[in-house]
């Protein structure tokens, strides 16, 4: 597999509007979007990448919500966290349709979830049979590049800080980490997987879950909806990008 990128991390909390008011004053600002069919959600954006707060308001309402059959997948992470907590993340690939046969090719049980909002459309992949803490897969149509593009340059605002890593706690670190490496064909090192966008390190523990999150810069740790932001102080994706470009012109 290939040009696989972090594209987002889907975090489960009761409370759309309050968490993304703690997402703000922790310095990640966070757009609340209105219910759309019983759902819910938000989105602390960077680029491409971005994190999703989200939660079902209206059981059934959403019945008929386009992300519904792919939200029967997510139920038992959504039990696991309780309270509150990060579900799993998608990855971005060229051609979601021939990532789902790889997977069946691998003997995995693949689900297939396309959304459509009249021109832009999306196709999701599940493996029901992995973790809860493994990625879905994910393309766009049109590219989110171009959707990025469309947007404009002042359409969010990521703030001072940048997502550097996903921390998955499981208590084989190392083996999982191998395991996520061979799925997605990027070499784990010891107990980390450099996926472009967003790394995924993995800590010993007994939770079999994604625990928290690395950004970059300095500040107070904190704990959002059951999710940790750990502050490190490596060079951010976006910031190396914005300084390489600086040094062009």
């Amino acid at each position: 597999m290939r040009d696989v990128e972090f594209d987002h991390l889907l975090h489960w909390v009761p409370d759309v509007g309050a968490a993304a008011r703690e997402y703000a004053a922790a310095g990640f600002p966070a757009h609340v979007n209105e219910p759309l069919s019983g759902f819910q959600n938000a989105g602390w954006r960077l680029d491409e990448r971005y994190v999703e707060i989200l939660t079902v308001v209206d059981e059934e309402a959403f019945e008929t919500s386009p992300y519904a059959p792919a939200w029967e997948l997510l139920r038992p992470a959504v039990a696991a966290v309780g309270g509150g907590g990060a579900l799993t993340f998608a990855v971005t690939v060229p051609d979601a349709a021939a990532t789902a046969e790889r997977l069946r090719g691998l003997g995995h049980r693949v689900v297939e979830a396309p959304v459509s909002f009249g021109e832009l459309g999306f196709l999701e992949v599940f493996a029901p049979d992995t973790p809860s803490w493994a990625p879905f897969f994910i393309t766009y149509d049109p590219p989110r590049e171009q959707l990025l593009a469309q947007a404009g340059p002042d359409a969010f605002d990521p703030g001072p800080h940048d997502l550097e890593a996903l921390v998955v706690e499981t208590p084989d670190p190392e083996r999982d980490a191998h395991w996520l490496g061979e799925l997605l064909d990027i070499p784990a090192t010891g107990a980390e997987v450099p996926l472009p966008g967003a790394r995924v390190v993995f800590d010993e523990g007994p939770a079999e879950r994604i625990t928290g999150v690395l950004v970059s810069g300095p500040g107070p740790d904190v704990v959002i909806g059951g999710l940790r932001f750990a502050h490190s102080r490596k060079p951010s994706r976006r910031r190396s990008a914005e300084r390489a470009s600086d040094s062009e012109t």
